[in-house]
């Protein structure tokens, strides 16, 4: 199937759901404003975080270089529940970085921008019908650091858009299985250099050679996906203080028109075990692994994808809300 087509069949998912969530609303309103009120049921909670480490050396035989890190994160999820349907939105806010005392230079260490919605039809069993959308994208400029001239990321460069519809099936609220069989991803490059370059696997620019005159054909900024989307999600809280959060995100382009890539699988994995210390302090360990076939990397001279792998550990302040 060519690109245009699949780029046909995920502007349609997005014009179903769409269609789907502006009927529902439009019945919740009428069925409010004739007849008897119902009642609403709305719940917002989330957090406000802030990582700090320090190091100083004076003369230290061993080497080394005076640090200071920090991170601040904020977090948050709406949850709309009616008779026939559950609406929950969330967001993820997280920007971290390093600074170096000897020559006053800072390092980006974490950049995050997510934010989804998700309906989920209130039928009071374990498997549920979802519909699903999800955005993350990054708020300022990535560097392959030490060279921080030239940007290898920048805000909605990349940005992934997935739309996705399927079930849920959940474990005593402890674990949650998501699978959907149609979900489009839509990848963004709002930067002509890097999609000059197909970056993030949208179509790079090329000279068109014609009878020799050649034109430049600038690269595309855009790149539409149609495959399946697994996710699965894990949390628990213990009696000790300790809980664990995992989340597996899998995505195939079974649509790919490059046959040989149908069984590349982009995966997101990320794990945390949070050590509550008090109300307000807890250690958090973080492990997130991502491995997507349209972002390559320098290798030895070649361009090819690779594991990507980051881990944290610190104390974090936080103030929790709920209303």
């Amino acid at each position: 199937m060519s690109k245009a087509n699949i780029k046909s069949i995920n502007v349609l998912v997005i014009g179903i759901l769409f269609v789907l969530f502006m009927f529902d609303t439009n019945r919740c309103y009428s069925q409010d404003t004739v007849g008897v009120k119902k009642e609403r049921n709305h719940k917002l909670e989330g957090s406000f975080g802030f990582t700090i480490n320090q190091m100083a050396l004076t003369y230290w035989a061993a080497g080394g270089e005076s640090t200071m890190s920090g991170k601040v994160s904020a977090n948050f999820k709406h949850t709309y529940n009616r008779s026939m349907f559950k609406y929950v939105t969330t967001g993820l806010f997280i920007y971290g970085g390093q600074g170096y005392t000897k020559d006053k230079r800072w390092e980006k260490t974490d950049d995050r921008l997510e934010s989804s919605v998700t309906m989920t039809h209130n039928n009071n069993r374990n498997l549920t019908f979802t519909s699903m959308a999800m955005l993350k994208t990054q708020f300022t400029n990535g560097y392959a650091y030490p060279n921080d001239s030239v940007p290898i990321s920048k805000f909605f460069a990349p940005a992934y858009l997935t739309v996705s519809v399927g079930y849920t099936y959940n474990i005593h609220d402890v674990v949650s299985v998501f699978f959907s069989p149609s979900a489009g991803k839509f990848t963004f490059v709002n930067d002509q250099t890097l999609a000059d370059q197909g970056a993030y696997g949208v179509e790079a620019g090329y000279w068109n050679i014609v009878e020799g005159d050649s034109t430049w054909i600038p690269g595309k900024r855009f790149l539409g996906e149609l495959g399946f989307n697994l996710i699965i999600k894990y949390r628990q809280t213990f009696k000790n203080n300790v809980s664990i959060f995992s989340t597996l995100n899998l995505y195939n382009n079974y649509m790919d028109s490059n046959r040989a890539n149908r069984w590349n699988i982009d995966v997101d994995w990320e794990t945390g075990i949070k050590f509550t210390i008090s109300k307000y302090v807890s250690t958090i360990i973080n492990v997130h692994l991502i491995y997507d076939d349209n972002v390559r990397f320098n290798v030895d001279g070649r361009l090819k994808p690779i594991l990507q792998f980051k881990e944290s550990l610190g104390i974090s302040f936080l103030y929790k809300f709920a209303t």
